[in-house]
């Protein structure tokens, strides 16, 4: 017997699940956990590495094969429980075919009553928990709520910290400077902004008052901003080992994923980053962060919004 945690959506979402994972992990004892992470988290999945976790990989969007690979897992396997902490629809229907496996899940309300899942297949859950997304004031992080989802005791207090001891890789190694900020690169924000490298450069200047070097990332994605980022500051491809110096105190780490991009983001003295999965993988170190959220709000909803987003994904710890 064993059980089923349900995981496949981004590396940001990822991070947050951390402490509810544990305690699906913790209370197992020497029983088998079973991860379904997303094709986008895959790089990520060392943030798992216990001998007890047997990670599967899914795709985002989940296809019809995929759904019934599932099925048939669930049919084959004995299976005593599955947490559903990927809020996606199909999961939802399960249990009304495996009613001695018990399941647990996040569910969501909405505005305009939305509900995910109805009324209705909530009653075969074993427990849920609700994320409040209709609220318009301070509620609880998704990371609570899952916490108290998946945890014995709902009064216990989420002392959760990641212990990781991933050594630099020697490319990592040969090219990280010390003392350095670290900024990511959103090419989808920079554009609603109106920004370019002009106004990229006035921040580094700004960055370089505190500290003595930079280190700037992007999204993985082939685009005008990595010629732009290679004629202005250093660059390090991490595919091609291509290595090119413009004498500059940024360095640019072009195609930086996994193990490599945690270190960048363990090591460095400050993150600066649109919220998203660079600041939550940040939270997991406890790292000093800079978290930046683009609100263009034009309505009430808007505000609605965005507020729900904040109190829903920003980290929270001293620092």
């Amino acid at each position: 017997m064993h059980s089923v945690v349900f995981k496949n959506d981004a590396v940001g979402d990822l991070a947050h699940s951390l402490t509810a994972i544990n305690n699906i992990v913790s209370s197992n004892e020497n029983k088998k956990v079973t991860i379904f992470l997303s094709n986008l988290s895959k790089k990520y999945s060392f943030l798992l590495d216990d001998p007890k976790v047997d990670i599967k990989i899914l795709n985002y969007n989940l296809d019809i094969k995929e759904k019934i690979k599932l099925f048939s897992f669930l049919l084959i396997n004995k299976i005593n429980k599955v947490y559903i902490l990927s809020p996606k629809n199909f999961y939802y229907f399960l249990p009304i075919f495996f009613r001695k496996i018990k399941f647990y899940a996040i569910c969501i309300n909405n505005i305009k009553n939305y509900r995910r899942p109805g009324f209705f297949l909530r009653k075969f859950l074993f427990k849920y928990e609700i994320n409040h997304r209709e609220i318009a004031f301070k509620r609880d992080s998704i990371k609570l709520i899952q916490f108290r989802l998946t945890s014995e005791n709902i009064n216990t207090i989420d002392n959760f910290n990641i212990s990781l001891n991933i050594s630099k890789s020697a490319k990592l190694a040969k090219y990280l400077p010390t003392n350095y900020v670290y900024f990511h690169f959103k090419k989808k924000t920079f554009k609603k902004l109106d920004w370019n490298i002009s106004e990229l450069k006035i921040l580094f200047k700004k960055f370089n008052n505190y500290y003595p070097n930079i280190v700037l990332t992007k999204d993985i994605e082939i685009d005008e901003n990595t010629e732009i980022f290679r004629k202005n500051f250093n660059m390090y491809n991490f595919e091609t080992d291509e290595f090119v110096n413009n004498d500059s105190n940024v360095i640019f780490f072009d195609n930086i994923a996994g193990e490599d991009l945690y270190n960048v983001i363990k090591f460095s003295k400050k993150i600066v980053a649109f919220n998203g999965m660079m600041t939550s993988l940040a939270s997991l170190e406890k790292k000093p962060v800079l978290d930046l959220f683009y609100c263009k709000i034009n309505s009430w909803e808007d505000y609605r919004r965005y507020r729900n987003s904040f109190y829903e994904f920003k980290p929270k710890y001293a620092g």
